[in-house]
């Protein structure tokens, strides 16, 4: 009863308070004040009579009730105060709060409720919507209320700072309720209405800081969700440039919001459904050159904030697609800015804890251009081995649930990139020699938990540690897999999940046309399929062809390039399938499977001709058992010691040993390797050009030689590594030439060259030295790498000039010391890395240049000193 009195006389006097000051005179306003005072007496002189959480209730209504007295009093009766002494009278009633908010824990949670109470008061609310006169006032004191929360909710940050990112635990001082969802919502209203000011006002700002305080705790995004803060950002990001120009602060709390709506699976799906990163790729061709024209140095800020949402967004599959020339400026800056979050005692740098860093880094780690570039950077794979066992050590031994979580998010993001390293042959003993890792990978593995984290943390253990053959339950003794090598054929089908549909219909055609049995994993296996490895690895193992059907969504895959590996690595028979003309695997693939004999559907012939070829190429493996032994003999590499082939010779010139994968048909007769063609009897000096192509065996639109004068000289141009690289690289690749067919003829060549005793060709001068030829050079005169990254010569040219400018007088060389340990230290966070001894020694090398230059010409082609 005394509940509903004191509710009621509330209600009452706060309709008072808005109202004009005559309404005080109104009886009803002094007969709620004395039921007020009635009821509150009754409860003090008798407080057993009524619990604690009745007591707490009743002041947490009074509170607002005297807040709201307080403001009222001050439109009312003080109109005439000074500025100065309003804002100074403000400022002392917010410290002293906060004050009390440090000394007591409890009070941060108390006046969060208070000014949250306030906040959704119809006084407040009127006056964000502006249905209603305001004054200075109403404004300082609506900054009161939101610093009030606003420092709540930074102290609760401080005393766990792994509580904005925790899931397992939604935290409780706020609650999506009717008040609460209005509030949002007003916000937002006011939000639209204020965003194309420029600048935003110090109360504006303070209110957007508000907000992406409480959406900072990743709980809470799906509050902001519900309440349409994906669609105003959207709106706010697809705006036409306009004069005034929107400030840039507005665009760094609209990317902030939408940053943080992206941390969260329901923010992602929203912001995906309104197309998002179409509108922010959009933005950033409208606004970005702007801001460089301008020479703002926060449009870096603004340039990392872009990517950590681009990567949120996108699909990892798009994104190995992209190309890496523009995230590379933001891939830097976001490993600075992870750096300096790790050295710092709450994991975080400016406004973002660690983790808001890694995820990006993780997502960009698939991309194989955007990872070795991160690992390009000086010492940073040892910097992520050592941040790796870090957090290994703290998720396994971790006790408290908030740390806890942000430990294991932490954890699956190194996982993440790690897993995308072990892709990368040339850091496998790196990361095989350190027992530690390991170890965890290991443990990982096979540890049981219903964590979604810890299962993301567990495949890509799995992955790492396939990857680095260590699963040994994957090696099948030749026994095992020589079982029932009479059975048939055995097909196992490999595909992303994304593309099943046209996997089942595949499936569907092949059976009862394919001699023997078919393996795909919706039909021999219980789903998720994701979690049989094991099962997916062994039917690979025992299979004698794998297809393939290679798309985006296949290349995109984890899963699926682990599938490519494993088969690479047992020798297996692949056969990719594509689909339509336009799409081209990754090098990654050709790397692996790139002279396998394909098939394309929907591109020149009927589906029906290109499964009736598929079929004969699944079904010839018993055709090509039967031929293996004319096989070893076609692959026998030497000429004759007289340089031409006897007419009743049994062996034959060293023909490259290829098998055209642009061809889309195969013949009746398809065998992995055809036997070479009978080439002409005669020395090769007098081959025609026909002959040339007839050894060859290439199209002329992949290599046209004139004869057989213009195969030799060919072949003395091939004996350098860095031509060779720079042939296919540059001209036969893009011509359809893989890599395995090029190193097939690159090894006739080596034989061509012995037989005819062929004198490599000289090594080009410095001047003539690409890129990988400067980098080789730095390399061989022990430099470090952060020299090589800051010089960042383009070739050889460059290289020369400096050498020559460096070495003309004693004064630069000195000069140039403290220029290059300046522009390193400013590269490489104020880090003095460059040492004498170090300078001293890329000096020497500098001067080894000039002088090789000067030089006779055919000194310089046999000195030693020119061999890079």
């Amino acid at each position: 009863m005394a509940d509903d009195l004191v509710k009621a006389a509330i209600q009452t006097l706060e309709a008072a308070f808005v109202q004009d000051a005559g309404y005080f005179q109104d009886k009803s306003v002094g007969h709620a004040l004395e039921s007020l005072c009635h009821c509150l007496r009754e409860i003090s002189g008798k407080p057993d009579s009524y619990s604690t959480e009745e007591k707490q209730k009743l002041v947490l209504q009074l509170k607002p009730l005297q807040i709201n007295l307080f403001h009222q009093l001050l439109v009312r009766f003080l109109p005439a105060i000074p500025t100065s002494d309003m804002n100074s009278l403000f400022d002392a009633i917010l410290c002293q709060i906060q004050i009390e908010m440090d000394i007591d824990e409890r009070a941060s949670d108390s006046y969060f409720e208070l000014s949250l109470s306030c906040l959704t008061t119809n006084s407040v609310i009127d006056y964000l919507l502006e249905v209603r006169p305001s004054n200075p006032v109403d404004e300082r004191f609506l900054q009161l209320l939101i610093g009030i929360s606003y420092q709540a909710m930074l102290n609760k940050k401080r005393k766990s700072f792994a509580i904005t990112v925790t899931r397992n635990k939604t935290p409780n001082f706020f609650q999506l309720n009717s008040e609460t969802d209005n509030l949002l919502r007003v916000f937002l209203t006011y939000f639209d209405r204020h965003f194309r000011d420029n600048p935003m006002s110090h109360q504006q700002l303070v209110i957007f800081h508000w907000a992406q305080q409480l959406i900072d705790f990743i709980a809470f995004v799906p509050f902001f969700v519900s309440t349409g803060y994906p669609e105003m950002a959207i709106q706010w990001l697809s705006i036409e440039p306009n004069q005034p120009m929107i400030g840039m602060q507005s665009w760094r709390e609209c990317l902030d919001l939408v940053q943080n709506i992206a941390r969260h699976e329901s923010g992602i799906e929203a912001l995906n459904k309104l197309e998002a990163i179409p509108i922010i790729k959009k933005w950033k061709e409208r606004y970005f050159d702007k801001f460089i024209l301008q020479n703002d140095e926060s449009y870096e800020d603004l340039l990392v904030l872009y990517y950590m949402i681009y990567a949120l967004l996108i699909e990892p599959a798009l994104l190995k697609r992209e190309d890496t020339a523009d995230i590379q400026i933001a891939l830097g800056q976001l490993l600075d800015r992870a750096i300096q979050a790790f050295q710092s005692v709450s994991l975080q740098f400016s406004y973002y804890n660690v983790s808001e860093f890694l995820a990006p880094l993780a997502k960009f780690s698939v991309n194989d251009r955007c990872l070795l570039y991160m690992l390009t950077r000086e010492n940073m794979f040892e910097f992520f081995m050592e941040k790796f066992l870090e957090f290994n050590r703290l998720l396994l031994s971790s006790v408290n649930s908030e740390s806890s979580d942000l430990n294991t998010l932490i954890c699956s993001q190194f996982y993440t990139i790690f897993w995308s390293i072990s892709f990368q042959l040339d850091y496998h003993p790196k990361m095989k020699n350190n027992t530690e890792f390991i170890r965890f990978v290991e443990q990982i593995a096979e540890i049981d938990s219903s964590s979604e984290q810890i299962a993301i943390i567990k495949r890509s253990a799995k992955g790492i540690r396939f990857n680095l053959d260590l699963d040994q339950s994957l090696i099948v003794n030749t026994q095992s897999e020589r079982r029932n090598q009479d059975d048939g054929i055995r097909v196992m089908v490999s595909y992303a999940h994304r593309d099943s549909s046209f996997c089942r219909k595949l499936v569907s055609n092949l059976q009862g046309q394919v001699q023997g049995d078919i393996w795909v994993d919706y039909i021999k296996l219980e789903p998720p399929y994701e979690d049989d490895w094991e099962e997916i690895a062994e039917a690979i193992t025992h299979c004698n062809v794998v297809v393939m059907i290679v798309t985006a969504n296949y290349c995109g895959s984890k899963s699926c390039r682990r599938e490519v590996i494993h088969a690479d690595k047992r020798k297996k028979r692949m056969i990719p399938v594509y689909q339509g003309s336009e799409y081209e695997p990754p090098d990654w693939f050709e790397i692996r499977a790139g002279s396998a004999t394909w098939v394309r559907f929907n591109d020149t012939r009927t589906d029906e001709e290109v499964m009736r070829t598929l079929v004969k190429m699944i079904n010839s493996q018993e055709k090509i058992k039967k031929t293996s032994s004319t096989e070893t003999v076609s692959q026998k590499s030497h000429f004759p010691s007289n340089n031409t082939v006897p007419p009743e010779s049994s062996e034959v010139l060293p023909t490259p040993l290829l098998v055209a994968a642009s061809q889309p048909t195969v013949s009746e007769s398809l065998i992995i390797v055809s036997p070479p063609l009978s080439t002409p009897k005669k020395p090769i000096e007098q081959w025609t050009g026909a002959e040339v192509q007839q050894w060859l065996r290439l199209p002329i639109s992949v290599l046209q030689l004139s004869c057989g004068c213009a195969l030799l000289s060919y072949a003395r141009l091939m004996s350098d590594e860095a031509t060779q690289r720079d042939e296919y690289e540059r001209i036969l690749r893009d011509r359809g030439l893989t890599r395995e067919q090029w190193a097939n003829l690159l090894a006739s060549f080596s034989a061509l060259r012995t037989l005819h005793t062929i004198q490599p060709s000289p090594k080009p001068l410095p001047e003539q030295w690409l890129s990988s030829e400067v980098k080789y050079w730095f390399e061989k005169n022990n430099l470090p790498n952060y020299l090589l990254d800051t010089l960042a010569f383009v070739d050889g040219v460059e290289l020369v000039v400096y050498a020559k400018m460096m070495t003309d007088s004693p004064e630069r060389i000195n000069v140039e010391y403290d220029r290059l340990r300046f522009r390193i230290r400013a590269r490489y966070n104020g880090q003095d890395l460059l040492q004498l001894d170090e300078y001293a020694r890329f000096v020497r090398a500098l001067r080894s240049i000039v002088e090789q230059l000067e030089l006779p010409l055919e000194l310089c082609q046999v000195t030693e000193s020119c061999n890079i």
